[in-house]
């Protein structure tokens, strides 16, 4: 959501969907509120997004060669990640009523929510009662998919497929804990198969937050119970490890898997996960 390829993180498409830090963006706010001139400004931002889109699908055409449209994808997603954080602090006041049940609310933000649909935009829940303005989640896939090198091209198509679904909101998981293994394996996969790709650096860091996830859990969804004298990790996670070793033994992940087993009632779990990680 995320070094040069780190701007996957710009892109938004790389914060697992839950709630992310964004950049304050400041801009002109002397339109007074609901006035004409305030819509034709919401509205020439969206039609500024869809305007870039279609340029860059011209770009893409003439494009050099496939390292020229794996830069001019970095660009352009670190440029709608500043344009739609204008768009949505244009719309704060829509979005602050998504869940607003009035009459009148509630048409503000289906009519909201049918332009952005005309720009390939949506609305995503991210949790916590806030919602974000976002691209569909193959946007950048379809539009780079035929341009870009290999290693870009699963990428994008990896994170198009992980996009689709909430990751985390309420300081606990959404997704279920063999969903988050299996995207743990198409990491591994992912790295295996492309070691020197310019996007290591960072998919490896979202892979060791997903290991770590996987292994502990969220304060709201714990793998084990370690707040009481009593401590033992839950038998739905040990039937998730199980599965998971059983199914991929030669994993990086499963000598953490047996760490956490042996060690999850250390108070410096975190730690001795991280070391290990670190030597990956």
């Amino acid at each position: 959501m995320i070094v040069s390829g780190i701007l996957l993180s710009a892109c938004k498409q790389t914060d697992n969907k839950s709630i992310s830090d964004k950049q304050e963006i400041k801009k002109d706010s002397t339109k007074v509120e609901g006035s004409s001139e305030t819509v034709k400004s919401d509205l020439g931002l969206l039609e500024q997004f869809s305007k870039n889109k279609n340029e860059v699908i011209l770009k893409l055409k003439s494009i050099a060669n496939k390292e020229a449209a794996n830069a001019l994808y970095e660009k352009y997603c670190e440029e709608n990640n500043v344009l739609l954080g204008q768009i949505e602090e244009k719309e704060s006041g829509v979005l602050d009523k998504f869940y607003n049940e009035e009459k009148n609310a509630k048409k503000e933000v289906k009519l909201l929510g049918d332009e952005l649909s005309k720009h390939q935009l949506e609305y995503f829940e991210i949790g916590e009662g806030y919602v974000e303005i976002e691209t569909l989640p193959d946007f950048y896939y379809k539009i780079f998919k035929d341009y870009v090198t290999n290693d870009y091209k699963d990428y994008l198509y990896l994170k198009s497929e992980e996009n689709k679904t909430l990751y985390s909101a309420d300081a606990g998981l959404v997704i279920s804990f063999k969903e988050l293994g299996d995207r743990i394996i198409s990491w591994e996969n992912f790295m295996t198969k492309y070691p020197d790709s310019k996007l290591i650096p960072s998919v490896k860091e979202e892979y060791k937050n997903y290991q770590m996830d996987y292994l502990v859990g969220q304060d709201n969804t714990p793998t084990a119970e370690r707040a009481t004298d009593e401590k033992y990790i839950y038998p739905e996670n040990i039937q998730e490890f199980d599965r998971f070793v059983k199914k991929y033994p030669k994993s990086p992940t499963a000598p953490l898997i047996s760490l956490f087993k042996e060690s999850f009632k250390n108070e410096k779990i975190f730690d001795l996960i991280r070391t290990e990680q670190d030597k990956l």
